[in-house]
């Protein structure tokens, strides 16, 4: 019982209870141990008891139509069960150990005759209860992962010298660190639990094995991050998880590290999908490394980057900033043309090369100028898709030097499809298929369009890749139609006897704009940490020849921002830095 009786006041949730509340919850409570991926109790089952969480971490899990949704996390020191059981309720979602944890049980009949003997204990189970319901979207939120794996794939891979040297790099983020190399022996959970508890992040080196420590390395790991060799081919099946721990692995995020050396044995791809990799990380250097260390450290940054025709150009001015300023991009998105940006940056591409691809497609010559008497579309086309098989060829998203998505629209379901994988320039052309101007894109039972038809700026799906700052620009806010342009319009004729047959229409930028007008204004349930918003005044978005005007624009949009976030800013500038003279 004294054991018990230190484990609880560990926790804020006993630290103020007096010793007899303690003693009489140690005499009650049952101390029981879970392996990685035990089921504590299933969805559904009649709630007979509050289980407060002693060490390790439980995942909550609801079922639904879609395939099981994770509500969230349960870390160390606090309750879980407590809603169903004081309802008299049945459990309203699984609870799985989502690795090695222990659990104080205390039946629901001692449970009331705690609250009713230990008013410290009703308190503070009150204000848990009352925190959760004001709060319920953070209640139950994703507590930051602290314990990773870094699994060798091969026996050639110095997976301690990589755990070492990633320590390193996490330290100049201000996060205490602990390496744990690959050892004959486990420590047991007391000696576990105290490291865990002195460090921000500790990470556990492994290879593939039977041994007693990768056994012990795949039931206490948080996140998975799986190095490999681009000149193997994954074994499979991939060993991630125990066999009791099968049903909760999915829920264990994976990352895939391909470090490309000798000569490719397969695609990325097919490694990507023996791991369930959620993430890909493609190590050509020390800067990959570097990003790892920023991601495990909650330091990351992710660009987000929305549609808007030609003000997009205006995105490139603000890359510019930002790498000027020696902001990392660690992860980029976009929608539109925000996507075509954004592919730019994770091909790896310098300015010079970005500004000497995009002047090629876009602004040398109208990239809309096929048109055609309106069937499903006003152009044919076919110059946007020469010209991204011409810059981007058969590139692959999961090959891009920095991870990336896009988004595009699946107007027969109405849902946001999200590219994560396959041939980069597809994914290109399904993004920025606006409607009425650009024909759909056939995918399967999916007709494709522009994705800022449903998400012009998804920033709530940048969110769900990574902890650290996503800084969002967003172009399509304000100004990008002329409205004279549609008092008193010239007919088609008239039209085109004054302005030719190459140019664009205002029809053009009135169907662009109804693309992107849609959803800017909705809030988000994660929007941006720092918002750029470039006016970009005297381009409209069929302005495809005001190239350095909307760069200009962008970059001194973008300047002001970085000077006006940089106490946000300047630890991660500061460290990678620090990093690059590593």
């Amino acid at each position: 019982m004294d054991a018990i009786r230190r484990r609880l006041k560990d926790h804020d949730l006993f630290a103020g209870l007096d010793p007899e509340a303690l003693d009489a919850i140690a005499a009650c409570g049952v101390w029981m141990s879970l392996a990685g991926g035990w089921e504590l109790f299933p969805e559904g089952a009649p709630s007979n008891a509050l289980h407060f969480n002693l060490s390790g971490r439980l995942i909550v899990v609801r079922e639904n139509p879609e395939g099981d949704e994770v509500v969230g996390y349960v870390r160390a020191g606090e309750p879980v069960g407590e809603m169903s059981m004081l309802a008299g309720e049945n459990h309203s979602a699984s609870v799985y150990a989502l690795r090695d944890t222990e659990i104080l049980s205390v039946p629901r009949d001692h449970i009331e005759t705690l609250i009713h003997d230990h008013g410290e204990f009703a308190g503070a189970l009150a204000r848990v209860i009352l925190r959760r319901a004001r709060h319920p979207k953070s209640s139950f939120q994703q507590s930051a992962p602290r314990v990773f794996a870094l699994v060798a794939s091969s026996p050639s891979i110095d997976i301690d010298s990589y755990a070492r040297d990633l320590a390193t790099r996490i330290a100049r983020y201000g996060v205490k660190t602990i390496v744990m190399p690959i050892a004959d022996d486990a420590p047991d959970s007391a000696e576990f639990d105290r490291i865990e508890e002195d460090h921000d992040v500790v990470l556990l080196a492994t290879r593939l094995s039977d041994s007693s420590w990768h056994r012990f390395v795949l039931r206490h790991a948080d996140r998975f991050i799986v190095m490999a060799r681009r000149d193997a081919m994954p074994p499979r099946p991939f060993p991630l998880t125990t066999e009791a721990g099968a049903r909760v692995r999915k829920f264990r995020l994976v990352d895939l590290v391909m470090l490309h050396e000798g000569k490719p044995a397969c695609g990325v791809g097919e490694w990507a999908d023996a791991i369930g990799a959620a993430r890909i990380f493609n190590c050509r250097g020390p800067a990959c490394l570097d990003r790892i260390a920023r991601l495990i450290s909650g330091k990351s940054v992710g660009l987000v980057l929305s549609g808007g025709g030609a003000r997009a150009y205006a995105h490139i001015g603000a890359v510019y900033a930002l790498r000027e300023s020696g902001v990392p991009i660690d992860f980029v998105c976009g929608s539109s043309m925000g996507g075509i940006v954004a592919a730019c940056v994770a091909m790896g591409w310098d300015d010079p090369e970005i500004e000497t691809r995009i002047r090629d497609a876009f602004v040398e010559s109208n990239p809309l100028g096929d048109h055609v008497f309106p069937v499903v579309a006003l152009t044919k086309g076919e110059r946007v898709e020469e010209r991204l098989e011409k810059h981007f060829g058969d590139a692959r998203i999961e090959d891009l030097t920095v991870p990336f998505f896009c988004v595009s629209s699946d107007i027969t379901t109405g849902d946001t499809r999200i590219h994560r994988r396959g041939r980069l320039r597809d994914a290109l052309r399904a993004s920025i298929a606006l409607p009425g101007i650009l024909p759909p894109v056939i995918d399967g039972n999916a007709l494709l369009v522009d994705g800022a038809v449903i998400n012009n700026f998804p920033t709530d799906i940048m969110a769900t890749m990574h902890r650290g700052l996503t800084i969002g620009i967003d172009v399509a806010r304000q100004g990008t139609i002329d409205i004279e342009a549609f008092r008193d319009p010239p007919g088609f004729f008239s039209w085109i006897a004054s302005h030719g047959i190459k140019a664009a229409p205002p029809i053009v930028s009135l169907l662009m704009r109804t693309a992107t007008a849609r959803h800017e204004r909705t809030l988000k349930i994660h929007p941006a940490d720092i918002m750029i918003a470039p006016t970009v005044p005297g381009v409209e978005l069929r302005d495809w020849d005001e190239y350095e005007k909307a760069v200009s624009n962008g970059y001194k949009t973008a300047k002001a921002a970085i000077e006006e976030n940089w106490n946000a800013l300047a630890p991660i500038v500061d460290a990678a830095n620090i990093q690059n003279e590593f």
